[in-house]
C-alpha cells in the first residue's frame, strides 16, 4: 500500500471537504439574505421621519392625522358636527367612524383619542363621549331615518358611553 492509498487521493479529499465548505456558504448566503429582508422589511415599515410634521402624535393635530380622515362615514360625521354649533367644539376631537354590521339595526363603533390614560369609568372625558355619541344617534335620526347602537371607544377600544337611536 503507498502513501497515496492510505491518506486518500487527492479527489476524494476535495470530494469530502466541498460539501462542508458548500454548505458552509450556502448558509451565510441564506443568513445574509434573511438579514437583508429583515432589515428592508424593518426600513418599508417605519415610515416615520421624525422630523417631518407628520410625526406628530394625533393628540397634537386630531383632525390631520388620525387614521380614519379620507373614510366617507368619517368625513360625513365630522361634516355634521362642522354645520352645527353644539357640535363644533367635538371637531377637535379625533375619530374615526366604522360600521361594524351594516344591516337594520345598525352597530357603529367610532374610535377617538379619549381618555388617553384608559382610566376606565372614572375618565373626565366619558361626558365627551356620551356627547358624540347622542350627537351621531341624532344625525341618523334626523339625516337617515333608520336604528342602531353607537358606542364610542378609547385608544384601546374599550367602549366609553353607548347610545341606541
Amino acid at each position: 500500500m503507498n502513501l497515496s492509498d492510505q491518506n486518500g487521493s487527492a479527489s476524494s479529499r476535495a470530494a469530502d471537504k466541498e460539501p462542508r465548505y458548500a454548505n458552509r456558504r450556502r448558509l451565510t448566503r441564506v443568513g445574509a439574505i434573511a438579514v437583508l429582508l429583515v432589515a428592508s422589511t424593518a426600513v418599508a415599515c417605519s415610515n416615520r421621519n421624525d422630523d417631518s410634521a407628520d410625526a406628530a402624535p394625533a393628540t397634537s393635530s386630531p383632525a390631520s392625522n388620525w387614521p380614519g380622515n379620507g373614510d366617507p362615514a368619517t368625513e360625513a360625521f365630522r361634516t355634521h358636527l362642522a354645520r352645527s354649533e353644539a357640535g363644533k367644539e367635538l371637531l377637535a376631537i379625533s375619530m374615526h367612524v366604522m360600521t361594524e354590521e351594516a344591516g337594520p339595526p345598525l352597530a357603529i363603533r367610532i374610535v377617538t383619542n379619549l381618555d388617553r390614560e384608559l382610566r376606565d369609568s372614572d375618565s373626565p372625558d366619558v361626558p365627551k363621549a356620551v356627547k358624540i355619541a347622542k350627537a351621531f344617534a341624532d344625525w341618523h335620526t334626523d339625516e337617515f331615518k333608520d336604528h342602531g347602537t353607537v358606542k364610542i371607544g378609547n385608544p384601546a377600544t374599550e367602549v366609553m358611553a353607548t347610545v341606541s337611536w
